[in-house]
């Protein structure tokens, strides 16, 4: 089965690109780091160039490792480095990551925070690799609404959102990993916050299906900052990378 993948980011309002994205020259390893505006201009740099740096240089095919084992050595990896590093600046660095093997017809997905990434089969889309919420119990239980909750979070301060979402790095990280079987027709999508708080699911099948992987990534992009810059007259870091087999 063929993998054609695209991958691209742009600089939000700041001027400094917090975001980080790889394919591996082999097309079997993609990463996806979003830096936290909390973590200061330099630490939100730090945080997802580390990510991808430490992606290059772990090769899953010389790895001797499964899919789901290598996906989990290689976020323990990034996360121990993360933590070294923020000891090291005393100076948390920390931000949210997706890791994605894809391995003949099965493809291995880990997240931890709120960049998302859906898997496109049968003309339908749905969120994998799920993280559950700090306060999902209290949703649970009916204390609050998901869609209060959410828009609680989105009222805050951009330094005060890490005390109500999971970042990397944690002492154990409660990341998600998930296995799928792929088929020829499907597609992957991952994405960081700054293009999801904006386009809905519905959205990004709709444009990836009519333009393809990369004009249509790089259609969703552009109508995120769009939509952002007129509801806030500024707008975060855009990346997405998406995958189509064949």
């Amino acid at each position: 089965m063929e993998i054609l993948s695209y991958g691209a980011t742009l600089t939000g309002s700041s001027g400094i690109n917090g975001d980080s994205f790889y394919i591996s020259p082999d097309q079997k390893v993609f990463i996806l780091s979003d830096g936290a505006s909390g973590a200061g201009e330099k630490g939100k740099v730090i945080m997802s160039n580390s990510c991808v740096e430490i992606a290059k240089h772990y090769d899953f095919s010389t790895s001797n490792l499964g899919p789901i084992e290598y996906v989990d050595s290689l976020f323990y990896k990034i996360n121990n480095e993360l933590i070294n590093i923020s000891q090291k600046n005393r100076q948390r660095f920390y931000g949210t990551i997706i890791i994605t093997v894809i391995e003949k017809d099965a493809l291995t997905v880990t997240t931890l925070g709120d960049s998302p990434a859906f898997l496109i089969s049968d003309g339908l889309i749905k969120q994998v690799a799920k993280n559950k919420l700090k306060y999902e119990d209290m949703i649970e239980q009916g204390y609050i609404t998901r869609a209060e909750y959410e828009g609680y979070i989105r009222q805050m301060h951009e330094h005060m959102q890490s005390c109500f979402e999971w970042f990397i790095p944690e002492v154990v990280p409660p990341n998600v990993i998930e296995q799928y079987v792929v088929n020829q027709g499907d597609m992957f999508f991952m994405c960081c916050d700054g293009l999801s708080d904006w386009i809905t699911p519905d959205n990004i099948l709709k444009t990836l299906k009519n333009h393809g992987i990369q004009d249509g990534t790089d259609i969703l992009i552009r109508q995120a900052k769009e939509i952002a810059f007129a509801a806030e007259t500024s707008y975060d870091d855009i990346t997405a990378v998406a995958i189509q087999f064949r």
